[in-house]
C-alpha cells in the first residue's frame, strides 16, 4: 500500500477562507507507526500515534477511526492502520468545514460537503458521532465566534444535537483544563460575546459559568468591538468579569484553574477600575492609596498588566501612562531615603509623607 500525505483540517478551511494559515496538520494514510519512525519522524501522541516531521516540526497523525467506549475526553478506542482510509478518518471530525484535505499535488478531497457549507457559511456537524464528545458544544460556539463577522451560522440540526447534549448532561465530563482552553480561543476571536451568546442560547451557560451576567457579555462585546493594541485575551477576561462579585470571581477562576496571575490581574480590574478610570480626579493620597492596595511597588509587573488591561477597557492609554508616572515617582521614595531616626510605624508615615508631597507636587505641574 503506498503512503499519502494530506493537509487536513483548519489549515485546508483557511484557505478557502482565505484567510491566513498557521498551523499545519497532516493525515498519513497507508503508513504504520514503524514505517514513520523509520522515516525519521517523532512520536508524540499517547492516545493515537501522532508524529513529528524531522524538519519541519509539523504534526503527521496517521489516519485513524474512534469508537466511543466510556464518558470523558479519553473514554475512546482509537484504530490507526494502513487500511483505515482518508474518507473514514474525516469521518470522525466535528464539523463539514473542518473535514477537508488537501493532497500534495494540491487536490481538494471534500466527501462531506464542506465546501458546499463554506459557501453557504454554516457551521454544521459531520455525523451523529458528533454526539460523543461534548467539547465539541464548546468548539461550534468558539468557531462562530471566530466566523461571525464572515456571515456564519450554525445549522439548526447542529444546535439541536446540542441542546439535547446539554439537556443529557454530557458536558459535566468537560474538565476545566478543556474548557479553560476553548475559552481562551473564543476571547481571541473578533467576536468573542458570540461565544457566551450561543453557549446560552443552548443551555450551557449556567453550568460553565453561572456568575457571569447577560449584562456582562454585552460589556465585552462594547470591548470586543474595539481595537485592542495587546493582552486581548486578558483584557477580554477581566472586562467580561468586571462586575462580578469578587467571591464570585475568585470561585470561578478556581473552578476554571485560571492562572494566578489571571485571578490576581482580574480581581484588581474587578475592584479598582472604578477608582483607576478617575485618576485625573483624584487627589495623593488616592493615588497613593490605589497604589498601595494593588501593590504596585513589590509587584510591579502585575500592576503593568492591570495597567495596561484598564487602558485597554478604557480606550484611554493617557491614564496608564499617568498610573506608570506616579508608581515610578512613588518608587523613588525609599526607608533608607529618610534621615528623621523613626523606624516602625512612625517611619511609614514619614515615607507616606514624602510620597504624597511628591504627587502633589506632580499633580500641580500638570494642573
Amino acid at each position: 500500500m503506498t503512503m499519502e500525505v494530506y493537509l487536513v483540517g483548519g489549515a485546508v478551511r483557511d484557505s478557502l477562507l482565505g484567510l491566513p494559515v498557521t498551523e499545519r496538520d497532516y493525515v498519513v494514510v497507508g503508513a504504520t507507526e514503524q514505517e514513520m519512525l523509520d522515516a525519521g519522524y517523532r512520536t508524540v501522541g499517547k492516545d493515537f500515534p501522532v508524529f513529528l516531521h524531522p524538519e519541519t516540526q509539523e504534526e503527521y497523525a496517521l489516519a485513524r477511526t474512534e469508537r466511543k467506549t466510556s464518558p470523558g475526553h479519553t473514554g475512546f478506542v482509537c484504530y490507526a492502520s494502513p487500511d483505515v482510509t482518508l474518507d473514514e478518518d474525516l469521518l470522525r471530525r466535528d464539523l463539514t468545514i473542518n473535514a477537508i484535505a488537501r493532497s500534495g499535488s494540491g487536490e481538494i478531497k471534500d466527501p462531506l460537503g464542506g465546501q458546499a457549507d463554506i459557501a453557504s457559511k454554516s457551521l454544521k456537524h459531520v455525523s451523529d458521532a458528533f454526539l460523543e464528545d461534548p467539547l465539541r458544544v464548546l468548539r461550534v460556539a468558539r468557531f462562530y465566534s471566530r466566523f461571525f463577522h464572515l456571515g456564519f451560522t450554525v445549522h439548526p440540526d447542529t444546535t439541536a444535537l446540542i441542546v439535547r447534549m446539554v439537556k443529557e448532561g454530557q458536558i459535566t465530563e468537560l474538565t476545566p483544563e478543556r474548557i479553560h482552553g476553548e475559552l481562551d480561543k473564543a476571547l481571541n476571536t473578533k467576536d468573542p460575546a458570540v461565544f457566551f451568546d450561543y453557549l446560552h442560547q443552548v443551555g450551557a451557560h449556567d453550568f460553565l459559568w453561572p456568575e457571569i451576567t447577560m449584562d456582562d457579555i454585552d460589556n465585552l462585546r462594547r470591548l470586543s468591538s474595539t481595537h485592542l493594541p495587546s493582552e486581548q485575551i486578558e483584557t477580554c477576561f477581566s472586562g467580561l468579569t468586571m462586575n462580578v462579585d469578587g467571591a464570585e470571581l475568585k470561585s470561578l477562576c478556581q473552578r476554571l484553574k485560571c492562572s494566578n496571575n489571571r485571578t490576581e490581574t482580574s480581581g484588581l480590574v474587578a475592584r479598582f477600575y472604578s477608582t483607576w478610570i478617575q485618576l485625573n480626579q483624584l487627589d495623593a493620597q488616592d493615588i497613593i492609596s490605589l497604589l498601595q492596595q494593588t501593590d504596585a511597588l513589590r509587584k510591579s509587573a502585575r500592576f503593568d498588566a492591570f495597567n495596561e488591561i484598564c487602558a485597554n477597557i478604557s480606550n484611554h492609554q493617557s491614564l496608564a501612562t499617568g498610573w506608570t508616572h506616579f508608581r515610578n515617582l512613588v518608587a523613588t521614595v525609599r526607608a533608607s531615603d529618610i534621615d528623621t531616626g523613626e523606624t516602625g510605624p512612625a517611619l511609614g508615615k514619614a515615607i507616606r509623607e514624602a510620597q504624597t508631597k511628591l504627587v502633589k507636587a506632580a499633580i500641580s505641574a500638570n494642573e
